[in-house]
């Protein structure tokens, strides 16, 4: 009683100076919101890893070692071949254009206008790009082609082996890390010009991939946020049937997602994919409590027509602080389970800042929802009749309390068998990933990352760091051999379909030393000549042409290996078989390798994510038990109030391996997020049970009864609002971002399923003395 007293004072409190509260609420939200527009993105790959970490510390310095970027790499395909005068030209004009495209490194063009052959001469080496646009003619392009076909270097790598295709690559300047978006658009506009041509163009790599995911996840958000807002606001409509009904919870979803959004901003920190669902997941949590206010709202001035305004809000929010506050908290900790549980910093900042904005929500619940029905008149609801009758909603709610009392045993045994074929389901869960899914299989860049990593050696890198002790040793024949052995080894891996370092240009020049003749495109056995050739290859060619492949002192040397998939599941074997071949057949003398680039940095970060995704759950579950049994003062109230969830989330597993549903990045997430809003339902069923059979002292069929009319009534408002709110993810073009909004929406409607359902039943059957059944 004596708390029940401290609570109506304290909002008696707010609904005197509600005029007061109000505005700070507005200017708070106003202040904090208005940093969104500074808001940055970043869409790379390495996004998914601390800046600090070791693995992507290494690689990051092999990248500087070595000059390695992410490239945007063009592919021109004629199907009548590459080599003919026209599209010689057009590659020549293409790679000088690019030069010009602001955000290109110009020094960092490759393409076959732009790249040296190796001819032996009577003096030497002769190093010479493959042809001249003056002097090109159809001989020449024919000339060209035998060139490439005695290059082993550029088969694959270059030019296809049907000659068909052939790349134009292109890097960018360090100053456009995250402005790949704008250097795609331009590639984009120069490509659009070449249109009438008969060749055709592709735009793909890891460089384009970052930059169109950009204007992607944006064109998203342009479509899924209004919708979800529109979706809500149907619901209220449909719930209270009044003007107030709808604005007074998207005032509080604008805080929520607003003070989120904002505050990320403020700080600094990066908008990822995976934070394009923040905004859709905000908007489906953050109306929940405003239907629950609402609800008791119109339910009690059905009652009691007689009350002032002030009496109605006070005794709403005596009614539902305690409810709302709980629900709130428990989904606060689903989100920061995420954060807590993961090493990646998108999902930690998703876990940080929606917890904020689910805490924001809570806030302007408890704050603002009285402040602002004070300026308004007591006004009831069509929805609730002052007689007690029963809308269409409320019988059916009804009509499922009557199934829980007539058969709670089938219903329970039910969801035994869910939780079996669940735990199954759980073991069977396939750990994957891949950049290229973020998008729709029809985009663009889709189809031509599928063509480049088919006709060509493919646009996935795994490098491999060479090491040894002094300046030149990589000029040791003994070293060059042993490179040469690991590169023909990683080359039999599935997917690996080509290799460069310094050693194909060192059997080239040693070939071309030797009239051509393929016998001798071999490593030469003596140290002082290998350096002679070197020495050669700088008097007619640039010495820099080896920069992505040795250093200065020759000390270091990269290995760069492609794969035509940046697919997970079959990243990780090579990059394991790579590592195990070089721990006992490299690592055994005085030259070390090891592996590194983009191949390796994904087999790292996305091997956590089933080990993440667990301890997510866990977390969330234990969080969740933690505070129900503390709210409830009762250990088994807590047990009952996670019963539904962990049923969910298990139901989920089946779901996932029945639909070959991934647990990926966007997909890891929803154990922690289902479990911190499905758990809402059952705490509202067991605080307001507890409330009808311990307070009002009814029987249970009355309480029942009285529980799915009232308190059943708006959970069937909030689920529509939470399981409708996350269906809209799944109109959403990212394709993990939809899989995410379908897998939480079902979690949530199974969810709400058990809470009205099972916990009722169990509840039914086992009478915990916490809630004083009669037996």
């Amino acid at each position: 009683m004596k708390q029940q007293n401290k609570v109506a004072k304290f909002f008696n409190f707010i609904t005197s100076y509600h005029k007061m509260i109000l505005t700070l609420s507005i200017i708070i939200m106003i202040g904090i919101a208005s940093f969104i527009p500074k808001m940055t993105k970043d869409t790379s790959y390495d996004a998914f890893l601390p800046k600090d970490d070791p693995i992507l510390v290494f690689r990051n310095q092999t990248k500087e070692t070595f000059g390695l970027k992410d490239p945007m790499v063009i592919a021109i395909v004629n199907e009548q071949g590459v080599f003919n005068k026209k599209t010689l030209e057009l590659v020549h004009e293409l790679s000088e254009r690019l030069k010009t495209i602001p955000g290109i490194d110009p020094d960092e063009i490759t393409s076959l206008s732009t790249e040296n052959n190796i001819v032996g001469t009577d003096d030497g080496l002769e190093v010479d790009t493959f042809f001249e646009i003056s002097e090109l003619t159809e001989n020449k392009a024919i000339e060209v082609a035998k060139a490439i076909d005695d290059f082993e270097l550029y088969q694959g790598s270059l030019v296809s082996n049907d000659h068909t295709t052939t790349l134009v690559v292109a890097e960018m300047l360090d100053s456009y890390d995250k402005k790949q978006h704008e250097v795609y658009k331009s590639l984009i506009a120069l490509l659009d010009e070449y249109k009438a041509r008969n060749e055709q163009f592709y735009l793909a790599g890891e460089g384009a991939i970052s930059g169109y995911l950009i204007r992607y996840i944006d064109e998203d958000a342009i479509k899924t946020n209004p919708f979800a807002a529109l979706i809500i606001s149907i619901i209220l409509i449909f719930a209270y049937r009044r003007l107030r009904g709808l604005i007074l919870p998207n005032i509080m979803v604008l805080a929520s997602v607003g003070i989120a959004l904002g505050a990320m901003a403020a700080f600094g920190v990066d908008f990822f994919v995976i934070t394009n669902g923040l905004p859709v997941v905000l908007i489906s949590i953050a109306v929940a409590d405003g239907i629950h206010i609402l609800g008791e709202y119109y339910e009690t001035a059905a009652k009691h027509p007689e009350y002032t305004q002030k009496e109605l809000v006070v005794l709403t929010m005596i009614h539902m602080w305690r409810p709302i506050t709980i629900t709130s908290i428990t989904t606060i900790a689903g989100f920061l389970a995420i954060a807590a549980s993961a090493y990646m910093p998108p999902m930690t900042y998703f876990g940080l800042f929606g917890a904020l904005g689910v805490f924001a929500a809570l806030v302007y619940a408890i704050f603002m929802i009285p402040s602002a029905m004070m300026f308004l008149k007591p006004q009831l609801s069509s929805a609730y009749k002052p007689n007690q009758k029963m809308d269409a909603f409320g019988k059916i709610m009804v009509r499922i309390g009557v199934l829980v009392l007539n058969y709670p045993k089938t219903i329970v045994t039910i969801a035994l068998i869910i939780i079996a074929f669940g735990l199954n389901g759980a073991f069977k869960l396939v750990i994957n990933e891949d950049r290229i899914k973020n998008f729709q299989s029809d985009e663009p860049i889709v189809k031509s990352d599928a063509l480049i990593n088919n006709k060509t050696d493919g646009t996935s890198y795994l490098d491999i760091l060479i090491e040894t002790p002094e300046s030149e040793d990589i000029f040791d024949p003994k070293n060059l051999l042993k490179m040469e052995a690991l590169q023909n080894y990683v080359e039999t891996l599935p997917h690996v379909k080509g290799s460069i370092s310094i050693v194909d240009f060192l059997k080239k020049m040693n070939q071309s030393l030797n009239e051509n003749n393929p016998d001798f495109y071999t490593i030469p056995d003596d140290k002082e000549l290998i350096a002679q050739y070197f020495l050669l290859y700088s008097a007619s060619g640039d010495p820099t042409d080896f920069d992505n492949y040795v250093d200065y002192d020759y000390r270091l040397a990269n290995i760069r290996l492609s794969m035509d998939t940046g697919e997970y599941l079959f990243e990780k074997p090579v990059v394991e078989q790579t590592q195990a071949y070089i721990t006992e057949h490299f690592n055994n003398g005085d030259i070390k390798a090891t592996t590194t680039g983009k191949v390796t940095v994904d087999s790292y970060w996305i091997n956590r994510l089933g080990y993440n995704h667990f301890i997510g759950a866990g977390l969330a579950l234990l969080v969740v038990l933690i505070f129900s049994a503390l709210s409830f003062k009762s250990f088994w109230a807590g047990v009952l109030t996670i019963i539904p969830v962990s049923i969910s989330v298990l139901f989920i597993y089946t779901v996932m391996g029945l639909l070959n549903i991934w647990l990926a990045v966007g997909t890891s997430m929803f154990a922690a997020i289902a479990i911190g809003i499905g758990v809402d339902f059952a705490v509202h069923t067991v605080d307001k049970l507890k409330f009808l059979l311990n307070e009002k002292r009814l029987s249970t069929k009355e309480a029942y009864s009285e529980f799915y009319k009232s308190a059943g009534r708006a959970l069937l408002f909030n689920f529509l609002a939470l399981a409708l709110g996350f269906s809209v993810l799944m109109t959403s073009s990212v394709p993990p971002l939809s899989q995410f909004g379908f897998l939480v929406a079902v979690a949530v409607t199974v969810s709400f399923i058990g809470s009205l359902t099972l916990l009722p039943a169990i509840i039914l059957l086992l009478k915990p003395k916490f809630l004083n059944i009669a037996k």
